[in-house]
């Protein structure tokens, strides 16, 4: 039993971070179908990438502050304008490589848009983690994560 507790006290931020971004991830492809749908008889393909954007916006901003104040735990009440513009950077890079796959794929299969997806964002998912944890949540004073 101490094992198991030690073992979740190692990797409690990667657990959190699990956990937000499941939340985060089951937001984004819902808002995602849906948008797509909506989209996709008057726009074609290009509903893709504007359902990608739209569901990306609304899930980021959400797992931002899920991500700052329980993961990282940068608990303060004034947004880090810092943390917050590298955050956004990320996003919008890793918005662009979800949709260029998610599209390129989908041209490449016919295989349905959200199923092609999910395997894609859970690799921008992995990368993100080490990125967020290393570069944006990174505290240069303590030289550390903020735990």
């Amino acid at each position: 039993m101490n094992k198991v507790v030690n073992l979740i006290k190692k990797y409690s931020v990667f657990l959190k971070y699990v956990i937000s971004a499941g939340i985060s991830f089951i937001l984004d492809l819902s808002l995602f179908t849906v948008f797509n749908f909506l989209l996709k008889q008057s726009i074609s393909d290009i509903s893709i990438i504007i359902a990608t954007v739209l569901a990306r916006i609304i899930s980021s901003f959400i797992n931002y502050l899920m991500n700052r104040n329980g993961v990282f735990k940068k608990n303060t009440k004034k947004i880090d304008t810092t943390t917050l513009a590298k955050y956004y950077i990320l996003v919008v890079i890793q918005m662009f490589v979800s949709a260029t796959l998610v599209l390129g794929l989908y041209k490449m299969t016919n295989i349905n848009e959200t199923i092609i997806k999910i395997p894609v964002d859970i690799v921008i998912f992995l990368v993100n983690y080490f990125i967020q944890k290393h570069f944006i949540f990174y505290d240069d004073k303590k030289k550390e994560v903020r735990t």
